[in-house]
């Protein structure tokens, strides 16, 4: 049997943004050359602490974000740059999933017309806009549909909004979801329906996902690879449960260390508290300055990436 083509492929994706530097013009790298894929129905978990990257890899993939450099490729199509009514026919097929479900809806819509204005963009017209708003709601187990649809989105709570957000999602019918943070902002009681609800969508439409989470306890759940980000790099990447019970990269094992119930002990200590060097130019891996296995080779040279397993790969000097 051939092995199933990916998805979603990203070659050497590169964001940067220009900031002001006494009077010049310099650039931040908050992507710097990152590559990974996806094949349909995975889960590809990418983690990492604030200013990682993570939220930009995700708005570069449904191009709210224009790269700066490198390839994105979903379902063989260079999509790179596309404008206009490619751009529009895309989204279709990728949509995105927001960390506040009550930011990501206006406030003086009804639900119905949340999920209603997505179908007729995209084509549907007439009874059967209501029947399909009917059965987004079931879908997603927001019930009774009657009275959840005259709702305003600030008489829900929390996970109900966001449950809003992805039949939202899921009225174009998207063969790839990229879910920036969807349980950050909810209640812990009500994570672990909004992960149930986003892995029965997976099973049930093949869904692809990019999970972007700085949890990797719900990385280890939803997730069927994980991907550890620092400094707009890979730090480490593996089969979710290689990486949870085998963490080669410094980084990871910190992150691990500071999870509730990793079982993770005695991380090595940081040697700074330091936000990583995003200024173009930078040298030596982002991790340098807090890394307790630093040495001069890490400050002057990028890492390569490893391949620790088949599956299991790391960027560093000392591994």
């Amino acid at each position: 049997m051939s092995e199933q083509r990916n998805l979603v492929e990203v070659k050497d994706l590169l964001v940067k943004f220009p900031i002001a530097d006494g009077g010049r013009r310099s650039f931040i790298r908050p992507v710097d050359h990152v590559s990974f894929a996806i094949k349909p129905g995975e889960v590809l978990a990418l983690v990492g602490e604030s200013g990682s990257g993570k939220s930009t890899i995700g708005k570069a993939l449904v191009r709210i974000v224009e790269p700066s450099e490198g390839t994105i490729h979903v379902n063989d199509q260079d999509v790179t740059h596309i404008k206009r009514r490619e751009l529009v026919a895309y989204r279709r097929y990728v949509q995105m999933v927001f960390q506040d479900p009550f930011g990501s809806l206006n406030p003086t819509r009804t639900i119905e017309q949340h999920l209603t204005f997505p179908l007729k963009k995209h084509g549907e017209r007439g009874t059967n806009v209501s029947t399909s708003v009917d059965e987004l709601l079931e879908r997603v187990g927001l019930t009774p549909v009657a009275e959840t649809r005259v709702k305003f989105p600030h008489e829900l709570s929390g996970g109900q909004r966001q449950r809003v957000a992805i039949a939202r999602a899921l009225a174009v019918n998207p063969k790839f979801l990229v879910a920036d943070e969807p349980i950050s902002m909810l209640d812990v009681s009500i994570r672990a329906g909004i992960l149930k609800l986003m892995n029965q969508l997976r099973e049930d439409f093949n869904l692809a996902f990019l999970y972007i989470t700085h949890d990797l306890a719900s990385a280890r759940y939803f997730g069927n690879r994980i991907m550890v980000l620092y400094g707009g790099k890979v730090m480490e990447t593996a089969n979710s449960d290689e990486l949870i019970r085998h963490p080669m990269h410094p980084y990871t094992r910190l992150l691990l260390a500071a999870t509730p119930g990793s079982g993770i002990r005695g991380a090595l200590p940081e040697t700074s508290n330091k936000a990583p060097n995003l200024v173009e130019g930078r040298k030596g891996c982002p991790f340098s300055d807090r890394c307790p296995l630093v040495t001069d080779i890490c400050r002057e040279q990028d890492p390569p990436i490893v391949q620790v397993s088949e599956t299991h790969t790391t960027a560093c000097h000392h591994v």
